[in-house]
């Protein structure tokens, strides 16, 4: 894959080495499950933001990770037996803390910003990633990949600025939040480029949300708030739509090329923009436009073999292949 960088934050996974398989490359399912893919965490992410700023963050992300779990369950015995090493616990368990922190940050400014300014901002990811290879994988920073460190600041100021004349929707902690959830998000990837394993997609998604609700059971009994049945229904949808998507990214990307598919990440837009307006009345302005398409095409300058394109967190997108 390349960057130009995801998760579903909202869905932390590990790296897995995917064998390359038979089906052809003009096959439309792989196109077509990464599209579905995309839209169901986009979805989610809609939901989450549905839940509103007064609900602890600590209990939002430990309810979506309990829910994923018990989704992904299932699916992990019958695709069993699986296989999981010491080394590859120990590895997930700190990539599994690093997409705490980030998914946390993520939630929070979700919940409290508008819906397409918090994608916009989150696809900054690969402009971090620039600048942590080097002194984690020893990767040279390029000329342009420093360009398109420029261009995505550019995009950056231009969705902040459009928004301080349009209304002033952003907040300082909310943008603060979204930029720091693309950074820790980029710190994952890079973790993900030093210790990738060999293990199935299910039992990664199940491993992850295992682990992350083990992470969260002490703490979050501290901050927990009662719970509506409407916001059960809703956490028990974030737990089936994490869950679904990332499978269904799992199995897109194990049938076809990342070159292929990664770019259709940036169809959350779309869906961003169309659930922004429909359930909460949001509509983006023109400069929030202008950026998108200065970070987005900051990811793509920034592009280089073996990175993934995706800037979020959809930790399936960041599945290599196993060369034949």
């Amino acid at each position: 894959m390349r960057v130009g960088t995801p998760v579903c934050f909202t869905c932390g996974l590990a790296a897995v080495r995917i064998r390359p398989m038979s089906t052809s490359q003009s096959t439309p399912g792989p196109v077509l499950a990464v599209t579905a893919a995309i839209a169901l965490l986009s979805l989610m992410d809609a939901t989450i933001k549905s839940l509103g700023p007064a609900v602890p963050i600590l209990q939002i992300v430990f309810l979506r990770y309990l829910f994923g779990a018990a989704f992904a369950l299932p699916v992990y015995l019958a695709t069993g037996p699986h296989r999981l090493t010491r080394q590859g616990l120990r590895d997930n368990l700190l990539r599994t803390v690093v997409m705490l922190v980030a998914a946390g940050l993520f939630f929070y400014s979700i919940t409290r910003m508008p819906l397409v300014e918090v994608v916009t901002l989150a696809f900054t990811a690969p402009i971090f990633m620039v600048f942590l290879a080097k002194p984690i994988l020893g990767e040279p920073i390029e000329l342009r990949a420093l360009a398109a460190v420029a261009l995505g600041l550019v995009g950056v100021v231009a969705v902040v600025w459009g928004d301080a004349g349009g209304g002033g929707s952003l907040t300082v902690g909310g943008t603060a939040a979204i930029l720091g959830s693309a950074a820790v998000y980029a710190l994952g990837v890079v973790l993900l480029r030093k210790h990738a394993i060999d293990a199935k997609p299910p039992a990664l998604v199940f491993m992850q949300q295992v682990m992350g609700v083990a992470l969260m059971a002490p703490f979050v009994w501290l901050f927990w708030q009662d719970v509506s049945t409407a916001d059960w229904l809703r956490y028990v949808a974030i737990g089936l739509l994490a869950t679904g998507g990332s499978l269904l990214m799992a199995w897109g990307f194990g049938r076809a090329s990342a070159a292929r598919l990664a770019p259709i990440e940036y169809t959350n837009l779309i869906w961003a923009t169309l659930f922004a307006y429909v359930w909460f009345k949001e509509t983006p302005g023109t400069m929030t436009w202008i950026g998108a398409v200065a970070i987005i095409g900051a990811c793509l300058l920034a592009s280089r073999p073996g990175w993934p394109i995706f800037p979020r967190r959809r930790w399936p997108a960041l599945w290599r292949r196993r060369a034949p």
